[in-house]
């Protein structure tokens, strides 16, 4: 406030000076038009409201007749693909990391389809580097047979394997997925975690096959990177075999599942390792190792084969196998054991199922609910109630953000107390 006088004594003088000058022809009225604002427009908002809803039915019309999805595409940014993370066999031991208690439910078995009830201490919740070391209990010792990281699977016939089946592989944060990704690091890492089995969504984007999730150009990997590094990871560890559940996309259709095989066949040794069933037994781990039939591909929604055949290893996967509810929306569902462990899709009422695939996942992904129903003792449970009310083993588990949780090291586990069993 000290500044203020001066100024408006000053202010006062100057007005005072303006009046009474002589020369200054400016009248009173002339003065106060300079120093006082314009008369308001009277129109002035009756026309910015009218502009304004014009705007809103332009932008409405403009947004139903054009495609939006193009629109919104256009204006989100693109992120680079993650890099080839082989570098040749990985090897190291897991590092310490957090070790939380998420319990999930007291697992217990009533019968003899699923003995994982009682887990020991060394199969703990937490998580270690993952992804860029082979985790211990995924490894022989040297010299020894070995069928994926352990030489007690060898004598299992594929449909007495339990596997680790990493829903949606491609939708990954570390991909480059924008929106509703599935897990945080990329399927090439699962790989080396330890998990098995890859499903992946197959897309039709402007004539272009990408693996994507129902949205072109919100994320996508491409098939020959994807089947490249297939190749790469079994060239590195040659006593492992790989599941495929390849799915083609309702809304990014028409899928040609030839077209597919032949970007399977582009990269060199993918359709050399491809393992077609005759319709007998399913061979066991050791075979399937010793013939390099280390790859098999099963694919389920519409698509087209040329003149109706598909190609050699391609397996309608409900021909052959029965899986419960997909679309759980809380842990409560998946512990609703009657509605989540149904059988919805599968060979049928009066037909037996080879393989058994049990849900273990919540929709939309949800990290948090990831915690809870990777766990062991959530898991334990919940496969061995599942396996008990189908009377039949689960085969392969699906679940979401994988890095999370004991999955990959409980499936192990349980393959070898069912390989111990006899």
């Amino acid at each position: 406030m000290a500044d203020s006088s001066p100024r408006s004594d000053n202010l006062t003088q100057e007005q005072s000076t303006v009046s009474n000058n002589p020369e200054n022809q400016n009248s009173e009225a002339e003065l106060e038009r300079l120093v006082s604002p314009p008369p308001q427009n009277c129109c002035t908002w009756y026309v910015a409201a009218a502009f304004l809803v014009l705007l809103a039915i332009s932008l409405i019309v403009t947004w139903t007749m054009l495609p939006a999805e193009d629109i919104v595409m256009k204006y989100l940014p693109h992120f680079d693909e993650p890099e080839n993370p082989y570098l040749g066999p990985e090897a190291g031991d897991p590092l310490d990391g957090r070790e939380d208690d998420l319990d999930g439910g007291e697992a217990s078995a009533d019968d003899d389809l699923v003995d994982i009830g009682d887990l020991p201490e060394e199969v703990a919740d937490g998580n270690y580097e993952i992804g860029t070391t082979v985790p211990t209990f995924m490894r022989c010792a040297d010299g020894e047979e070995c069928c994926n990281g352990s030489s007690s699977n060898c004598d299992l016939r594929l449909n007495e394997m339990m596997f680790g089946m990493v829903h949606n592989s491609m939708s990954t944060e570390e991909g480059g997925f924008i929106l509703g990704y599935n897990h945080y690091l990329a399927l090439e890492k699962a790989l080396v975690a330890g998990y098995r089995g890859l499903s992946l969504d197959v897309c039709n984007c402007n004539g272009i096959l990408q693996f994507c999730h129902n949205v072109c150009d919100l994320g996508e990997r491409m098939p020959n990177e994807v089947f490249s590094n297939t190749v790469q990871f079994l060239t590195d560890f040659p006593s492992e075999v790989i599941v495929l559940f390849i799915e083609a996309s309702i809304d990014r259709g028409p899928i040609s599942w030839t077209e597919l095989y032949n970007e399977m066949a582009a990269v060199d040794g993918f359709v050399d390792m491809m393992y077609v069933h005759d319709g007998g037994q399913w061979p066991t781990m050791r075979e399937m190792v010793q013939k390099n039939s280390r790859i098999v591909v099963f694919y389920f929604n519409p698509g087209t084969c040329d003149n109706d055949v598909c190609p050699a290893g391609f397996h309608y996967l409900y021909d052959y196998a029965a899986e419960t509810v997909f679309d759980s929306a809380s842990l409560n569902d998946l512990q609703n054991y009657e509605y989540s462990c149904t059988v919805t899709r599968g060979p049928g009422i009066n037909a037996t199922a080879d393989f058994f695939v049990v849900n273990n996942f919540v929709t939309p992904p949800d990290p948090s609910a990831a915690e809870i129903s990777n766990s062991k003792d959530f898991l334990a449970n919940r496969l061995t109630k599942c396996a008990n009310i189908q009377k039949m083993r689960p085969n392969f588990v699906y679940l979401d953000f994988w890095s999370i949780g004991v999955t990959a090291e409980l499936v192990q586990y349980a393959n070898a107390q069912y390989a111990e069993s006899g």
